[in-house]
């Protein structure tokens, strides 16, 4: 059954690589993590993984989605994620909601 956490923190990181890119957000939310990996297209990737144990959540993206997630992230609150652990592989929504529009913008 999918649960929505909320999103305490989070830390990013870019590799620095001469001929491929890639990056890491680590998304904190109460007892759980979201490890959000960004691979250069070419870098084969592993399916999405959650360890119930761990408590922690292990999504793949494009690198050329880091800097939309890294925005959202440090622009935007309240932040939630959705761990959809039963489905295969197991998904995981980021997203803003509950922001008035248009709120600390001049």
């Amino acid at each position: 059954m999918p649960f929505i956490k909320k999103l305490d923190r989070y830390d990013a990181f870019l590799y620095p690589s001469q001929d491929k890119q890639s990056g890491r957000i680590n998304l904190y939310c109460q007892d759980h993590k979201l490890y959000l990996l960004f691979l250069d297209p070419s870098t084969p990737s592993s399916p999405n993984s959650f360890n119930p144990a761990t408590k922690i959540g292990v999504a793949h993206q494009p690198f050329s989605q880091y800097q939309h997630f890294l925005d959202l992230v440090r622009n935007e609150k309240p932040i939630s994620v959705t761990f959809r652990p039963e489905d295969a592989p197991p998904t995981f929504v980021v997203f803003c909601a509950g922001e008035t529009p248009g709120e600390g913008e001049m």
